[in-house]
């Protein structure tokens, strides 16, 4: 059981290694997390992570991660749709990701990248988290 629990934490903190950018990157996975078979025009993610005014750096986000193949792009009707990648094992790392508190959040960052951590602290001081559930409403907290 322990064994398993390190893999498991070592998966994660590479994967955070090698897909988060950023702050905006962070959100992007626990929105999709919490709505991994859900399809969203860019407007509708823009609007739920829009916080203070960071519509350019949600959007620059969502362009890494497509980048990356972690979100994948749908078009339908001339509309671009968006969602988690159903890619093994992208798809169950971002599900594990998303399940963090802010708290596992800041420790996970501060082992995998200590100056993007301090980066992240510094940012979201002035931010809105969004507290996602799965198949929960939007629910808004402080940090």
């Amino acid at each position: 059981m322990v064994v398993s629990a390190i893999a498991v934490e070592e998966k994660l903190s590479q994967f955070v290694k090698d897909y988060v950018d950023d702050y905006y990157c962070l959100e992007l996975f626990r929105f999709f997390g919490a709505y991994p078979d859900t399809h969203f025009n860019r407007l509708a993610i823009i609007h739920a992570l829009n916080v203070n005014g960071g519509k350019l750096y949600v959007e620059q986000a969502l362009s890494r991660l497509i980048d990356k193949g972690v979100i994948k792009t749908y078009s339908t009707n001339d509309t671009s749709l968006y969602s988690l990648t159903g890619d093994e094992p992208l798809h169950s790392l971002v599900l594990c990701i998303s399940k963090l508190t802010w708290h596992q959040w800041q420790l996970m960052l501060h082992q995998s990248n200590p100056v993007n951590a301090e980066q992240c602290d510094t940012a979201t001081k002035h931010m809105i988290t969004f507290e996602l559930a799965p198949h929960a409403s939007l629910q808004h907290s402080a940090v």
